[in-house]
């Protein structure tokens, strides 16, 4: 059986190595770019996965929470949060699944038709044809899906590190969401909604050029399979809502679709199992922090050490909801 996989990032290149040893895999990359992103990711993924963790560029054991001029230091129990560079990170991953048999073309989808993947260059048959080609999925456009919802935001790099990541509740610098700095290497990344970025670097009183990028913006019930194609990471919306965490699900959400390929296992039943009832929660209270009594009510609930660490907990899956 043939297997086309369209999109290369972590969930693509996961997804395809996984399947390597029972199908034959197609992996097709538009170009060697990497989406922005700050890198966190839980540090258990390392093992999970059997990765190298010397991509694991530094670790933190916790982080501050910034809230109406007021610092929460949230211990994470543990080097439990690490930075990676996507672009090493990525091209580490899509290595991996070739050292497995993948095939992986550099090339760019332009339609599907009669089970073909038409690429710009070429046309490849397929059996099963799996979309991780990002938040704006050619796929799904090409299948006439509706798009996947998404945040848009800006992020910038200063020319010097912080020693831990900080995230801003504060509505006027991170919308309904947060903002965030996070250390990388000699500099440290900022970022937040699109529409208080300008407040967020004002706060920060720096004046810095910015990039835009969307990030998903899950919901229940939007489609990951249709027929024989399936959709995986990005594409799929599997980002943890309020964390807006991609990383670690994208690996988990390829983990679950390669088993259930392989064992002919019902996709959208299985994700549910491992995630949904997680993701609903994230999503409640995501949908909280935009009413400022609950936001001023929640945070307050992270200056509570039990608190902290049921959630830290949660985070890291020790405890099931």
């Amino acid at each position: 059986m043939k297997i086309v996989v369209i999109g290369g990032g972590p969930a693509g290149s996961t997804v395809s190595r996984l399947l390597a040893s029972n199908f034959d895999v197609t992996l097709i990359q538009d170009k060697k770019w990497n989406k922005p992103c700050g890198g966190g990711v839980k540090t258990k993924l390392f093992k999970e996965f059997n990765l190298n963790e010397d991509l694991i560029k530094e670790k933190f054991s916790y982080f501050e929470i910034i809230y109406k001029n007021k610092h929460i230091p949230l211990d994470i129990l543990g080097d439990n949060l690490g930075i990676v560079f996507r672009d090493e990170f990525d091209e580490y991953l899509r290595k991996k699944a070739q050292k497995k048999g993948v095939k992986i073309i550099y090339d760019k989808l332009i339609d599907i038709k009669d089970n073909k993947a038409i690429l710009k260059n070429r046309k490849i048959n397929f059996d099963i044809l799996i979309a991780a080609d990002g938040v704006n999925s050619t796929v799904r456009k090409i299948l006439s899906l509706p798009p996947i919802p998404k945040v848009l935001t800006h992020y910038a790099t200063i020319e010097q590190k912080i020693k831990n990541p900080c995230f801003y509740f504060d509505k006027e610098y991170g919308g309904n969401f947060y903002a965030w700095k996070f250390p990388h290497k000699t500099k440290t990344h900022i970022g937040s909604d699109a529409i208080t970025f300008q407040n967020f670097k004002n706060y920060l009183n720096i004046n810095i050029n910015h990039k835009g990028y969307f990030i998903p913006s899950w919901q229940e019930n939007i489609t990951i399979q249709k027929e024989n194609i399936y959709f995986v990471g990005d594409s799929a919306a599997q980002v943890m809502p309020f964390t807006f965490e991609g990383i670690y699900y994208a690996l988990h959400s390829a983990q679950i679709l390669a088993n259930c390929i392989i064992n002919n296992l019902n996709y959208q039943k299985e994700w549910n199992k491992k995630f949904l009832k997680d993701f609903k929660l994230t999503k409640k209270i995501e949908k909280l922090m935009n009413n400022q009594f609950f936001r001023d009510l929640i945070m307050l609930g992270f200056k509570s050490k039990y608190i902290q660490k049921l959630i830290v907990k949660l985070w890291l899956e020790e405890i099931k909801l």
